[in-house]
């Protein structure tokens, strides 16, 4: 993980709130091959996780970075 991406939350800008974050459960069967085999995107172990277009990457919501914006 780089220096940018942290998975602490130390302010309100969190990736939950972030435009380049997706947790649609469609999307994470989409971007992650055989994820349907060991269960779902709409597991409830996952959280709120979701993808982050930005870094490229499968986040907690809970992450946040400096190239966080607004949604």
């Amino acid at each position: 993980m780089s220096a940018s991406a942290s998975t602490s939350v130390k302010t309100e800008r969190h990736c939950a709130a972030c435009r380049h974050f997706d947790n649609a459960p469609e999307s994470l069967e989409a971007a992650i091959p055989g994820l349907r085999v060991m269960g779902s995107g709409y597991s409830s172990v996952r959280n709120a996780d979701g993808l982050c277009a930005m870094h490229q990457r499968y986040l907690s919501a809970a992450s946040y970075c400096e190239q966080y914006a607004i949604r």
